[in-house]
């Protein structure tokens, strides 16, 4: 016994087979990439079931009223026709093409009634506005279909097929057909056009909160990083430079509990009451005590651990305080390194408390390197395990500190288990 193909034929033509409609349905709604919803669509239906296919996206997604008047204005994904080659093709129909159907053209109507759309002839616009390879390819058609691409109860955007005069014209099982299949792209546009929209909120909000390439104050050779953990684009850590009276210069490192949009929240405003607090040249415990203050009063049961680092080239020395952060690592010129004695402070956010801080020599050559625990700690590596290993990568001598920071974060956070934030400050030594 043999199976038999899942194919029904009409005079009309053929009609796409149910199972096949159902695989593409399923890779439509996890497809994410409209190029790819426009392939996975002209792979099934060109040429088994029409000479020609075509699929577009509304310019305005999820709104049938693109233009006024009751026109659509719509992007071409892709084209695909049979018997003629790709470069023909795209020179014809070039992929992401703007075309502005009239409201009486049958492609507007299929997208503001909500149904397939049978008719012999592009309306006399739609032919005006293609190109001239375009206007010849369509003269060979004798039949054509538009359906809408539906997600939900709003439209996403349209497939249009053609078929040759031979073939015959396309029927209401044809359009049956044809719309089942166009609902699972609409669906799968409206998903791709959500994630584009997620993606470029995320990276408008990346770019506003994480600092810009730090610029190096006369005197110090400055080189950071800060880096989401894998799967986060955004996250809680920071750091800021602020240029002080005096020649000195104010380095702040901060890290907000938890990842994600809210622990980012929460860092832009320490950040700014941060580098707001600098700029009044306090000494760096009691701009902490003062961080903290705003910390408890943001409403949000989030902590965080900052450290303030206040470096005066002019006596090589270098002034800090920490709340409940790791402690700096010092890198001095003969290779050896050490990490200073800081009085311990509380985390911020966690009611009053009162800082101390520490004075220590930072002479020419040396490098002091402040950090987040995401650096030093992992799920299988202590902190204080961390802070040895980085003791061991740290020194360079007179090499780039750009060199030593992507080291550092190779060696110790490959996996990027948690946000990681370095900050490399050199005062230039001798030539």
């Amino acid at each position: 016994m043999t199976d038999t193909p899942e194919v029904v034929t009409s005079h009309h033509g053929t009609v796409l087979r149910p199972g096949l409609v159902t695989e593409t349905e399923l890779q439509l709604h996890g497809s994410l990439d409209l190029a790819g919803i426009a392939g996975l669509v002209l792979d099934v239906t060109v040429p088994d079931f029409a000479d020609a296919g075509a699929v577009f996206v509304l310019e305005h997604p999820l709104n049938a009223g693109g233009t006024g008047g009751g026109g659509v204005v719509a992007r071409r994904l892709g084209t695909r026709l049979a018997l003629v080659s790709q470069p023909v093709t795209q020179e014809a129909f070039p992929a992401g093409e703007m075309t502005a159907f009239a409201a009486d053209s049958p492609y507007a109507r299929c997208v503001r009634g909500g149904e397939p759309v049978i008719f012999a002839r592009p309306d006399s616009r739609t032919l005006e506005r293609a190109r001239p390879g375009g206007r010849e390819i369509i003269s060979r058609y004798g039949c054509f279909l538009a359906v809408p691409a539906t997600a939900g109860a709003e439209v996403a955007g349209f497939l249009t097929f053609a078929r040759s005069a031979g073939w015959g014209g396309f029927s209401d099982a044809d359009a049956a057909t044809a719309a089942r299949l166009a609902a699972g792209t609409g669906t799968g546009i409206a998903n791709a056009l959500t994630l584009m929209r997620h993606r470029f909120i995320a990276d408008t909000l990346q770019r506003s909160l994480l600092a810009a390439e730090p610029v190096a104050p006369p005197g110090l050779e400055v080189t950071a990083r800060c880096l989401p953990a894998a799967g986060q684009i955004v996250g809680g850590d920071w750091y800021d430079l602020v240029a002080l009276p005096a020649g000195k210069t104010g380095i702040i490192v901060g890290d907000v509990m938890g990842h994600g949009p809210e622990a980012a929240a929460v860092m832009a405003q320490l950040r700014a009451a941060a580098h707001a607090l600098a700029l009044l040249d306090l000494e760096p415990a009691e701009l902490l005590g003062h961080l903290d203050q705003v910390t408890t009063m943001l409403g949000r049961p989030m902590l965080a651990t900052c450290v303030y680092a206040v470096i005066d080239p002019a006596s090589q020395s270098c002034t800090l305080s920490a709340a409940g952060h790791l402690p700096p690592v010092l890198a001095m010129p003969d290779g050896t390194t050490r990490v200073p004695d800081l009085p311990g402070g509380q985390s911020l956010g966690l009611g009053s408390a009162v800082y101390g801080q520490a004075r220590i020599k930072f002479p020419p050559g040396s490098i002091i390197a402040l950090y987040t625990d995401g650096l030093v700690e992992t799920r299988t590596r202590s902190f204080d395990q961390g802070i040895l290993a980085l003791r061991a990568v740290l020194p360079c001598g007179p090499c780039q500190l750009d060199t030593t920071c992507d080291r550092l974060i190779g060696a110790l956070a490959e996996r990027f288990e948690d946000d990681v934030t370095v900050v490399l400050v050199r005062i230039p030594g001798p030539l």
